[in-house]
């Protein structure tokens, strides 16, 4: 009898120090950043019941940025926050029972910001980084209303005195800023003859208005800058607006009126994504051959109509053919323009092609135009773009600031 215990003790310890550990409990890790706040939440999760509650209720999770501070907590979820237009690595742990290690890299988008500022029509025009997201008119200092006329701009009425505000900024995906800004008296600000690039704040200085609108065929080059213009309309791209709603590319086109006309609901559309309208005329005539009162009723005629069809009224203009001289400046100046714009480089075919044969470079002025193929050679220029590290900007009066007149054109299109 007395073995017989014996035995039976010795088969249960033998059993107890033969048996395996508990089958591992299932874990889930998952994460989300909200833009909004530019935090990172990171959840540890398991499908087990009971079992996996309570594995994470012994459970501590830990967050620690490469280089950086630590955060922890127990349980399974935790939030964290991220600088705004950055990568950010991320060391996840989770310490108790179970162990879990995982990196996440997480890419925040930079915050919205004013790059090109100034007058017109006794309106103070202001053009975000982005597209923006529609909201109610907001008020400055009490007095000056703002609207979203398109997803990039920004027009405040001008009132007789100077205004300093903060304008809150909410970009499509998310992000928020606060951004200063100053609006001058409406006075004063009918007395300049163009905005400041690159600044938040309007400029009280700059000289008398003149009654002609200078060419430029360069640009401001401050921060790498790159300027993409497409010509005419006569062949909208579907390829190019799909681009412009998957990562934002400022581009300006300078729209024949009798070629838009034709596919308003496009141009519309192009404008609700950020894209800036220019004024190429009603017909796309010889302006030197014109008289000044037909030159002036090219432009004009085409500033007007656009902006009645397109909410977005040009406030500058691209002579067809590059042809210009003294008339057409007068003319279009007389027709409400601030600036015109002719181009340094060229996209033939999918081949890019600048004035002075050289690659491209910071200040330039890109022309193509709305024709089959379109899309590809927009591809091109964006990749010769990132391999020279330069940067689209919106092309605006703005970006003309301390850059000298043409006195010809480069070349004719």
């Amino acid at each position: 009898m007395l073995a017989v215990v014996l035995l039976s003790v010795v088969a249960l310890v033998a059993s107890c120090l033969g048996r395996s550990d508990p089958a591992p409990v299932p874990l889930h890790l998952g994460w989300a950043f909200s833009p909004v706040s530019n935090t990172v939440t990171v959840q540890v999760t398991s499908p087990a019941g009971t079992a996996g509650r309570q594995l994470l209720a012994q459970s501590r999770l830990a967050v620690s940025e490469h280089g950086g501070g630590r955060w922890s907590a127990a349980g399974g979820t935790i939030r964290v926050p991220v600088p705004a237009g950055s990568r950010t690595s991320l060391l996840v742990q989770l310490t108790g029972p179970q162990t879990l290690t995982r990196t996440l890299t997480v890419t925040a988008p930079p915050a919205p910001r004013i790059v090109a500022s100034g007058t017109s029509a006794g309106r103070w025009l202001m053009y975000a980084s982005g597209p923006l997201r529609s909201g109610p008119p907001e008020m400055l200092c009490g007095t000056d209303k703002v609207s979203s006329p398109a997803s990039t701009q920004l027009v405040v009425s001008e009132s007789a005195t100077a205004c300093q505000g903060t304008l809150q900024l909410t970009a499509q995906n998310g992000e928020q800023a606060a951004v200063p800004v100053t609006i001058p008296a409406l006075s004063t600000a009918l007395s300049t003859s163009g905005p400041t690039s690159g600044s938040t704040s309007g400029s009280t200085s700059g000289t008398p208005a003149v009654s002609v609108a200078k060419l430029y065929c360069f640009a401001n080059p401050a921060g790498r800058a790159i300027y993409i213009t497409i010509d005419d309309g006569w062949t909208p791209s579907a390829q190019v607006l799909a681009l412009m709603h998957q990562n934002y590319l400022p581009i300006t086109a300078f729209l024949i009126a009798d070629a838009a006309k034709k596919n308003l609901s496009y141009w519309k559309s192009f404008v609700a994504a950020g894209g800036i309208i220019g004024d190429h005329t009603v017909s796309h005539p010889y302006l030197t051959k014109l008289t000044l009162n037909r030159a002036t009723a090219q432009w004009s005629q085409a500033r007007k109509a656009l902006g009645r069809w397109l909410g977005q009224t040009p406030v500058m203009g691209r002579p067809p053919y590059g042809a210009f001289d003294h008339t057409v400046e007068v003319a279009a100046a007389r027709g409400g323009l601030r600036a015109l714009a002719g181009w340094s480089a060229t996209m033939s075919g999918n081949r890019l092609e600048t004035w002075n044969g050289k690659p491209l470079s910071p200040g330039e002025i890109v022309i193509l135009h709305w024709v089959p193929g379109l899309g590809q050679q927009r591809a091109t220029l964006v990749a010769a773009i990132r391999t020279l590290h330069l940067n689209p900007m919106p092309l605006t009066p703005a970006s003309f600031a301390g850059i000298r007149p043409q006195l010809k054109s480069l070349s004719g299109d």
